[in-house]
């Protein structure tokens, strides 16, 4: 038989390639990490989890324990197969996927990033050793720059705090042969963000190091995760307090400084932030979505305050037409004032939820006749604020022991206790830092562990148990919020900026907190501001508004006349965009987009905006700046929403605005962009009817992403996104509402959109579906005419003839 010696040198090549290549699948069909011995008697893991995803471990013994991120459901575990190889070439081990390889050298220990075109993504990745120089040099210096952040002040309002003011940290990085650092080279031009609020005066944080460690009203929500502007990321997987110096100790070069525990972290690559950003929330938790009235006005009155107050401070805002969905109770609800115990009930003086002969009387039930009964049915949700003091690793180990089958602990479930409030018509809770975000060094943890490893987990397990006693009690989502946090916060519930007040170092935390893959952030947007009509301007285009009276008479008929009007117009227009916020919302949902986002996320490219803090995008189309006179317009034109003039950008302008309103607004060329007809609360109509304003440029398109607002179905894909073309040429418009994608409960069979297309001049014809239509008006540089959609599977079609 003759062989074909072509066909035999291509087989030969096949087995000599896949002699060194593995593809490793454990007994589940998951993909097993790949485990490569140092020089120096370590072990380098690397897990392919996803294309762009890479988890990378170092042990001095071999042996990769489960971290209590992973124990405790924080992180991702259940990665599907992705065909990963690891090669051996010259000495040196691959690891490919799809798009990326990583080169590691196991005599220097470095890995080499580049994508399957041979791009260089990052030269190197080492990993340095406590005797190293460089280790004991770059601790000296991260002591002294953060020597003096930590927290000074008890948290206000509580009395008390379980460790002394003045903490006794001899060394702010603790002891050095404990710690680990990585060390990964930079691109000169590369810029880096992320990092969540731990920067109060920048968001461009190459040149500065950033504190992973939640203290209050310093560095509340720490994000252990940074964004190169050349489209890779890196999530430090630790609980320990950690350090990100981002080439401020050398400047060409990045530095993760663990103060315990062998290095772990995720490497996210991806073609741009966004896509980072996405990846990051993949391993640590999709954000929450609050029900759809989360998003309308909240709204704390007065500590000193009873029912009879609130219900009258209510029906006020009604009959002023203020929009309002949430009011919360300070802590004068609770009989005893701030009642960290499990066993708290209302105080029946102020705020009897059930007559008091059935105080003891269960199941709870939410009584007809009763002030949480009148809120409801004035259209308010009632949320009730929080302290808590308590070992939240009880509750989770007892979850995992009751998945096992093994004994529990038989101690409190703190949470647990809330059920009793929430049967009694009660919609959610505002968890104060009183006293989780105190350190508890002298705690011994029902999981055997110390404050060193829980201080951070705390920030993250208290919304997580929130989240779960809510959902498995009512199987809704809840509105709750929190001002601490750490990585995966954004999946359990939404945050505030603690007690900063509402002024400039509350955007900083929103910007940071954007970038880092938080959507739901806020402030108490009236509290210690220089200018209320500014502090408006800025808190109504916050992703989740809340205005927190407490000690102070923020209710906005106590205001002057004209701070009364503009807030009157802000919470106005606030409820109107309803739908485009809502939108933005379900859309950072799926993908960790923020709703307010840092200029720099949107325009990469525009070093003008490189650290930009007095203004953000608000969704797609709206351009909002904030305690500045001026503001930078990026490449394209700008429509001034107060006056209607357009700007041309790509320059810093001094925009004009109304005496009665508190910053600059504007809307981006090509903007489509939904309205409600004002309500005085949201769900207080059906959404059939969608006032659309379009501003045509060339070619631009809008998704509405829309879900049934209250279950958790949005979850499995119950959502629906209806996509709207608009092209202009110049001589004529053309817009197309897509036929609907995607199915949910309660989903709309028809709608009108009411349309106002802006257009310098007055069109010659209208056509519809290539139907010519008369019942259509021009004015005010606008077309106005309504369109019926009886249904929404079929394609409609508008063409307007300048």
């Amino acid at each position: 038989m003759k062989i074909n010696l072509h066909i035999l040198f291509f087989f030969a090549g096949l087995l000599w390639f896949f002699s060194g290549m593995n593809h490793q699948l454990n007994a589940k069909g998951r993909p097993d990490p790949f485990d490569i011995p140092l020089h120096n008697g370590q072990v380098l893991r690397i897990q392919a989890c996803r294309n762009e995803i890479f988890r990378i471990r170092i042990s001095p013994t071999g042996e990769f324990q489960e971290t209590v991120m992973e124990r405790y459901g924080i992180i991702k575990t259940d990665w599907e197969p992705i065909g990963a190889t690891h090669k051996k070439k010259n000495g040196k081990h691959i690891i490919s996927t799809e798009s990326y390889r990583l080169t590691v050298d196991p005599l220097a220990g470095d890995i080499t990033v580049t994508d399957n075109n041979g791009i260089l993504v990052v030269e190197r990745i080492s990993f340095i050793q406590p005797k190293d120089a460089i280790a004991r040099e770059l601790a000296a210096s991260l002591n002294t720059y953060f020597g003096e952040i930590r927290q000074d002040e008890a948290i206000i309002g509580s009395g008390k705090s379980d460790t002394p003011i003045q903490a006794q940290l001899l060394d702010e990085v603790g002891n050095l042969s404990k710690g680990r650092i990585i060390g990964v080279t930079l691109k000169e031009e590369e810029r880096f963000y992320g990092g969540g609020s731990t920067s109060r005066t920048n968001i461009q944080h190459r040149g500065t190091a950033l504190r992973m460690w939640a203290t209050y009203k310093k560095t509340e929500i720490p994000m252990p995760f940074i964004i190169s502007s050349e489209g890779w990321g890196i999530f430090n997987n630790t609980t320990a307090k950690n350090y990100l110096d981002i080439g401020r100790f050398q400047k060409d070069n990045l530095f993760v400084y663990n103060s315990e525990g062998d290095p772990d972290f995720y490497l996210l690559l991806g073609r741009q932030m966004t896509e980072v950003i996405d990846h990051y929330t993949r391993v640590t938790g999709r954000p929450y979505l609050m029900p759809k009235w989360g998003y309308g006005l909240a709204f704390g009155g007065n500590t000193m305050e009873d029912q009879l107050d609130i219900l009258n401070d209510a029906l006020r805002f009604r009959v002023e037409q203020i929009p309002c969905d949430i009011f919360w109770l300070e802590p004068q609800w609770m009989e005893k004032r701030y009642d960290f115990s499990t066993s708290k009930n209302w105080n029946f003086d102020k705020f009897p939820a059930e007559p008091f002969w059935e105080k003891e009387k269960f199941p709870k039930y939410e009584h007809p006749t009763l002030f949480i009964s009148r809120l409801h049915g004035l259209g308010f949700k009632l949320a009730l604020w929080l302290c808590i003091d308590h070992d939240m690793t009880i509750a989770e180990e007892d979850k995992l022991a009751l998945e096992r089958g093994t004994s529990l602990s038989g101690k409190d479930h703190w949470f647990q206790h809330l059920t009793r409030f929430i049967d009694q018509g009660v919609d959610g809770f505002k968890l104060d830092p009183a006293h989780t975000l105190d350190e508890h060094p002298d705690r011994a943890y029902h999981n055997g562990l110390t404050d060193k490893e829980m201080h951070n987990l705390n920030q993250v397990l208290l919304p997580k148990q929130m989240y779960e006693t809510f959902r498995s009690h009512k199987g809704i989502r809840s509105f709750h919020h929190y001002c601490g946090g750490y990585a995966g916060t954004q999946h359990w519930g939404v945050s505030t900026s603690g007690d900063n007040g509402g002024d400039k170092v509350a955007l900083l935390d929103q910007l940071n907190l954007g970038l880092s893959g938080f959507v739901n952030t806020s402030a108490d947007v009236l509290v210690e501001v220089s200018d209320n009509k500014a502090a408006m301007h800025m808190g109504f285009f916050f992703p989740w508004i809340q205005v927190n009276s407490w000690y102070n008479l923020l209710h906005p008929w106590y205001m002057n006349p004209e701070e009364k009007e503009t807030f009157h117009f802000y919470a106005t227009l606030r409820n109107s965009l309803f739908p485009y916020i809502y939108s933005a919302a379900l859309q950072g949902s799926q993908s960790g987009m923020p709703i307010l986002r840092a200029m720099p996320l949107v325009f990469p490219d525009d070093r003008t905006v490189d650290n930009l803090t007095s203004q953000f995008m608000f969704g797609d189309h709206l351009l909002v700046g904030v305690n500045s006179d001026s503001l930078y317009l990026p490449k394209g034109k700008w429509i001034n929403y107060w006056t209607g003039e357009t700007v041309t950008g790509n320059k810093t302008i001094h925009a004009s605005v109304p005496e009665t309103r508190g910053g600059s607004l504007f809307i981006r060329e090509g903007a489509i962009i939904p309205y409600q007809k004002p309500t005085q609360f949201i769900g207080e109509n059906l959404l059939d009817t969608i006032e659309l304003k379009i501003y045509p440029y060339q070619t631009s398109s809008y998704i509405l992403w829309e879900d049934d607002g209250i279950t958790f179905a949005y979850e499995k894909g119950d959502f629906s996104k209806t996509k709207i073309d608009c092209v202009d040429t110049g001589q004529n418009t053309e817009i197309t509402f897509n036929p609907v994608e995607g199915r949910y409960e309660g989903m709309p069979k028809e709608r009108t959109w009411e349309l106002e297309i802006f257009s310098d001049t007055k069109p010659s014809y209208l056509l519809v579906n290539g139907i010519r239509i008369d019942d259509w008006k021009y004015g005010k540089g606008a077309v106005q005419f309504t369109l019926y959609q009886g249904d929404l599977n079929k394609k409609q079609i508008i063409e307007i003839q300048k």
